[in-house]
């Protein structure tokens, strides 16, 4: 496993390009460090912009990321990554809008885990 954060992070949002391109969408990168947009994606006309998490930490057997999640205002999704069970969870900003942090819980988040059509 990877220890450097930077690092991770960069692996993550690879990945995550990776699940988009082979759903048919297109993907990019902004050429700018600390943005809230971690890719860029394209399909049938549509623009979306995605900021990339993965949760490392555990609470109760999940992946829990702590973020001030208000910080990512300017993006459509946040696609959060459960490094020890190895699920997507794919949100739209506004679920996750005044939120400090989220447990990747497939109970609590089940119509989230690996669903890539939310993404439109």
């Amino acid at each position: 496993m990877i220890h450097d954060a930077h690092k991770y992070g960069a692996l993550t949002e690879l990945r995550c390009a990776a699940e988009l391109i082979k759903r048919d969408w297109n993907v990019g990168f902004p050429l700018v460090t600390h943005s809230a947009v971690d890719l860029i994606a394209f399909k049938d006309g549509t623009f979306v912009t995605i900021q990339v998490k993965s949760g490392t930490s555990l609470d109760r057997g999940y992946a829990r990321i702590v973020k001030d999640f208000n910080k990512y205002i300017d993006v459509d999704f946040i696609v959060c990554y459960d490094v020890h069970n190895r699920r997507w969870f794919i949100f739209e900003f506004e679920e996750l809008r005044d939120r400090r942090s989220v447990t990747l819980s497939p109970n609590k988040y089940e119509r989230n885990v690996d669903n890539w059509s939310l993404i439109r």
